[in-house]
Parts: C-alpha cells; sequence; structure tokens
C-alpha cells in the first residue's frame, strides 16, 4: 500500500454518522484526518507515503486506507479537504473568472501549473490556490460531496474570534508561515510568507501586526503549525497575548488524545 497509517486515535461506537465531520489536511508526503461531533474529537489518523501519479491509482490507495482503518468515507454531516498551498491569492468575486486562475498567481509571481478556487461567501472572495489537481480529484472521486479548500479559506471561520479583540493566526510550516489577521470581525490580511530564518519570520508578522494597527494591548498571536518551545519562547516577548491554538475541539472521546499536540494539527480541528 502506498500509505501507511502513521498515528491512529479513535474512539468506538460514539455518535451517529450524520452527526459527524470529516476533515482532511492534504501535505506533500501523505495526509492526515480527523472525525469531530459538534466540539468532541473521536478520531484523529496522520498518514504518511507516496502520492500516486494518476487519478486512479491516487483513488485506489485512498480507499484502500480508508478500508484498512475502518474508517467509513461517506454519510458524514460534511466532509472537507483542506490543501495547504504555498501560493494564493484572494480575488473579489465580481472581478472572478475560472479562466484565469494561473493568471491570478502569476500576478503575484506565482509559477503553479496546476490551481485551483474556493468561494468565500462571508468575504465576497474566491480563494485561487496551488494545488496537485489531479490528487484532489482522486479524493473527490472517493470521498463525494467533498468541500475543497485551502489554509487561508479555513482561517476565515476564526473571524467571530476577533470581535472582543485583535488576533494574528501564525500557521508555521518549514520555510513558510501562513499569517491571517483580523479584528472586530473583519479580516484584514492573509498570505503565506516565505523566510530564511526565525528573525526574517518575526519581522514580517510584527509588521504585518503594525500596518493594520493591531499593535494594541490585547492583540492575540495564534501559534499553530510546526512550533516547538524554542519557537514559542521567542515569539512572545513581540506580543500582547501570545496562545498555541488548538482549533475548536472542546472535548475528547478517548484519553489518548491527551498525548497529542492538537496546535500541530489545528487545520483540521477548527
Amino acid at each position: 500500500m502506498a500509505y501507511r497509517c502513521k498515528t491512529l486515535i479513535t474512539t468506538e461506537g460514539d455518535s451517529s454518522a450524520q452527526e459527524k465531520r470529516l476533515s482532511i489536511c492534504l501535505v506533500a508526503d501523505g495526509f492526515s484526518f480527523s472525525v469531530a461531533s459538534h466540539e468532541r474529537l473521536l478520531t484523529f489518523c496522520a498518514v504518511e507515503g507516496c502520492h500516486a501519479t494518476t487519478i486512479t491509482e491516487a483513488a485506489r490507495d485512498i480507499k484502500a486506507l480508508f478500508s484498512e482503518l475502518d474508517i467509513r468515507p461517506l454519510g458524514y454531516k460534511s466532509t472537507e479537504l483542506i490543501v495547504v498551498s504555498d501560493e494564493n491569492a484572494w480575488v473579489p468575486d465580481e472581478l472572478y473568472s475560472s479562466t484565469v486562475n494561473r493568471q491570478y498567481l502569476r500576478f503575484l509571481g506565482g509559477s503553479a501549473q496546476s490551481t485551483l478556487s474556493c468561494p468565500c461567501k462571508s468575504l465576497g472572495s474566491t480563494m485561487v490556490f496551488s494545488a496537485n489537481d489531479h490528487l484532489v480529484m482522486a479524493f473527490k472521486v472517493s470521498l463525494p460531496g467533498l468541500v475543497v479548500m485551502n489554509q487561508h479559506v479555513r482561517f476565515v471561520q476564526l473571524l467571530s474570534r476577533s470581535t472582543d479583540h485583535p488576533i494574528i493566526v501564525a500557521h508555521w510550516r518549514q520555510g513558510r508561515v501562513d499569517v491571517a489577521a483580523m479584528n472586530a470581525a473583519k479580516y484584514l490580511y492573509g498570505n503565506t510568507i516565505t523566510y530564511a530564518n526565525q528573525n526574517e519570520a518575526l519581522f514580517q508578522i510584527v509588521e504585518v501586526m503594525k500596518t493594520f494597527g493591531l499593535d494594541t494591548p490585547n492583540t492575540e498571536l495564534l501559534l499553530c503549525g510546526d512550533i516547538d518551545r524554542e519557537l514559542f519562547a521567542g515569539l512572545r516577548p513581540y506580543f500582547p497575548i501570545t496562545t498555541l491554538y488548538n482549533g475548536n475541539v472542546k472535548s475528547f472521546g478517548s484519553p489518548e488524545f491527551k498525548k497529542l499536540h492538537t496546535y500541530r494539527h489545528a487545520l483540521i480541528l477548527m
């Protein structure tokens, strides 16, 4: 099998399928997924391996893995795929045309040959982003009704958290940090920043905070993704409030989840 289950924590016999949400996060060397009911986490799985190069083969591998893990791929209240993309652009709906997706990214210096888009009603905009389209199609074949988005569309779900105070979300990856800034339930900024070292990334996040007038006593920096103690300690002095963001999960179906660093997988736990 092309995919290997690295970590699996699950709870048996809890909630009907119609109450559950299946969230999948696609990365270069595999994917992860969670099953949640309301704000209760029931299943988490991290999968590693090489993605097949054709839609047919990739769909076969995806179906085989879900079957092996005895995870039902159908019948959920919602099923979503988050594609972690390196190139992205927000386009106002009144200006958007699917025929020029690649051009939107090229205007910003992007070079992606394969793109997808996702409308965001709350912002009146469409997100255009780089993606492995044959792999995404394989997931859509395997999981009918799948909603596909990227990490920046996902962050929009945090708008309500900024009602009382400004927030800056920073999702860390190798050499990149995905940043979103919000205040008073309004989305101000979202982009993926490439950095050579931690100081460069810190400088750019601080610039976002100052540019949008978010340097207030109650501004909160939400950190998730590849965060370690050294990085957290290095960022903390520069922001009024610094928090590890663990998603919206409030309870767990198994005590084994206490060993899971949920902030590393916040994209599938929102």
